[in-house]
């Protein structure tokens, strides 16, 4: 298996985006050393001193810092004989890949982030409507790929950038019982696209409890337990990232 010592993953088990980078390198058949990190305030590796996000890629012993999606291209480039190639060969079509990838963000992303912290019902109502739209203009993607993948036969960048967030998209549905972002009338496609990529071999196993990321995300009270306020923590911290994201 390629990548072996010379790939260390620094991350934490409900980010999405570190969720990313674990399945492009999963789906590159690459090896690398998971670090698992309980907080963006809880330093412990000598990396996230002078990087405060996650994750962090080390290669070589170098920390390869970026978003998920500039890792994951950088994964692509750097063992482009190993495995299949996540981003098309063609200029157009690996600068398409992008621009989707960069839609998910600006859509997607964006709308999670709003849909943990609305509270009324103008706010949730919103929010509803922007992941509808996004999901109808991913639905168009993919019937225009008439593929089972975005990435054609076989997963690739879109489909490792989409199915990053499949958990919270979860908890987002479930956490507004008005939203089903993955429907059977309005988007059939990305249904079956969403049970093909999570029946992937290499991807069963990576995607964390959906019952625990709903837990995470639950409110807590203002009494409460030191186990509880780490729980605040790493949202905190995830909730970050997703807004750093969205910035960007």
């Amino acid at each position: 298996m390629a990548g072996g010592d010379e790939l260390r993953l620094l991350g934490t088990w409900a980010s999405p985006h570190v969720l990313r980078v674990r399945l492009a390198l999963h789906l590159k058949g690459l090896g690398y050393e998971y670090v698992e990190e309980q907080g963006l305030k809880n330093y412990k590796s000598d990396e996230l001193l002078l990087n405060s996000k996650l994750p962090v890629l080390t290669h070589g012993g170098k920390p390869v810092y970026g978003t998920s999606l500039s890792l994951i291209q950088d994964l692509d480039e750097a063992f482009t004989g190993a495995g299949s190639s996540l981003l098309p060969e063609g200029p157009s079509e690996r600068a398409i890949a992008r621009y989707w990838g960069d839609f998910i963000d600006d859509t997607l992303v964006k709308a999670m982030e709003k849909a943990t912290w609305s509270v009324t019902c103008r706010e949730k109502a919103g929010v509803k409507a922007q992941m509808a739209a996004a999901m109808e203009t991913l639905e168009g993607a993919m019937r225009e790929c008439s593929k089972p993948f975005f990435g054609g036969d076989s997963p690739g960048y879109v489909d490792v950038v989409l199915g990053g967030l499949l958990p919270w998209l979860c908890v987002t549905d479930k956490r507004q019982p008005s939203m089903k972002t993955f429907d059977p009338i309005t988007t059939p496609l990305l249904l079956a696209w969403q049970d093909r990529f999570c029946s992937l071999k290499k991807v069963q196993g990576l995607m964390p409890d959906v019952g625990e990321l709903v837990d995470l995300a639950r409110p807590v009270p203002t009494h409460c337990s030191r186990e509880s306020l780490q729980v605040i923590l790493i949202l905190s911290s995830l909730l970050v990232q997703i807004a750093t994201a969205c910035s960007r």
